[in-house]
């Protein structure tokens, strides 16, 4: 066998692989649109590198028909691949998203992992399916002294904000009155470039005619500016705008 043979076969076995995993990461772990969101994309490409690229790309060149040790240096390719594929594996499932959580004035993506889900009061918020995030909507209290209680436990103590703490989640549905009161409309985003402005039309383009009454809300918690495109109306989840959702006509 040449060593092109051997390193096309290697490449094939990897991309059965790697392609098996991402597939369940894009749809079970990270559903939309939270992998183009959340940050993920880093892993992803280390792991293409190191499985698709280096691991052929040194079978290309360690490989010899009937060479010493050909065997042994196989397996260490193997083990530097299947050991990227673990460790990229484990980072992604430890940061998945498993609620979608709007608090204040924004969305935020928040894993199930890094908060106390005993704390979950609503059946509804318990359930999961599977591919898809569950929504909420985090609500401070309205009695004035837990709510200073509440805020001793953020400044004081340490403990998590709002989004956080599933003891302040509302189902989405019972909380759409705090939502819909801070959505700004489509129409009220100043964009601040070209390619903002197109991007606001082209979203215009294709909702308007089925949601007529468009907003966006701020999406928090990532470092570029996005927002979440919604039917001001029903508050269905459209889809995701890379605009600043923040420049708006009252701000």
């Amino acid at each position: 066998m040449s060593r092109y043979k051997a390193a096309s076969i290697h490449l094939c076995i990897s991309a059965a692989l790697v392609g098996s995993v991402f597939g369940f990461v894009f749809w079970v772990w990270y559903p939309a649109p939270s992998f183009e969101v959340v940050g993920a994309s880093s892993i992803i490409r280390m792991l293409i590198g190191i499985d698709l690229m280096v691991g052929p790309l040194l079978t290309l060149i360690v490989f010899k028909q009937g060479k010493p040790g050909l065997k042994f240096d196989l397996s260490v390719i193997a083990i530097v691949q299947l050991t990227a594929l673990s460790y990229g594996s484990y980072r992604l499932y430890d940061e998945k998203p498993d609620y979608l959580v709007f608090a204040i004035d924004r969305l935020e993506f928040i894993s199930g992992r890094h908060v106390d889900t005993s704390e979950i009061r609503f059946d509804a918020l318990r359930q999961k399916q599977v591919g898809k995030l569950t929504l909420a909507v985090a609500e401070p209290p309205a009695d004035p002294d837990a709510y200073q209680q509440y805020l001793n436990s953020v400044l004081v103590d340490g403990q998590p904000d709002l989004e956080s703490r599933p003891e302040f989640w509302l189902p989405w549905d019972e909380g759409k009155d705090v939502v819909r009161d801070s959505i700004k409309p489509l129409g009220d985003l100043k964009p601040e470039s070209a390619d903002e402005a197109q991007r606001l039309q082209h979203a215009a383009q294709r909702y308007a005619s089925a949601h007529p009454n468009l907003g966006i809300i701020p999406i928090g918690g990532i470092e570029a500016d996005i927002g979440m495109l919604v039917d001001r109306d029903t508050l269905e989840l459209l889809d995701t705008l890379r605009v600043d959702p923040w420049n708006s006509g009252d701000s």
